[in-house]
């Protein structure tokens, strides 16, 4: 690994150093190091990934959708069989 040229001293809340020292990595300037990295270059691909769920799941509303108006249709029919049966049943 090239050599590391750019010092700085940053400044940030207990919260974020929770975050950044439950990162993989031996030192400190590791473990922050790895949380940018995945940050900058996983984001896309979880970005694209999330989008890919999205249309997932938003055909599966549609094929719900569908199998909802199919058993309303399929109760419906029920419905009429047992009205019909019972017509008859009354005319016996």
């Amino acid at each position: 690994m090239p050599g590391k040229t750019n010092i700085r001293s940053i400044r940030f809340s207990d919260e974020l150093m929770e975050v950044i020292e439950a990162q993989a990595g031996e030192t400190f300037t590791e473990k922050y190091e790895g949380l940018i990295r995945r940050c900058v270059f996983e984001e896309p691909e979880v970005r694209r990934r999330v989008e890919e769920l999205r249309k997932e799941l938003q055909q599966m509303e549609e094929t719900l959708e569908e199998r909802r108006k199919q058993a309303a249709q399929l109760q419906r029919m029920i419905y009429g069989v047992h009205i019909g049966v019972t017509g008859i049943l009354a005319e016996l």
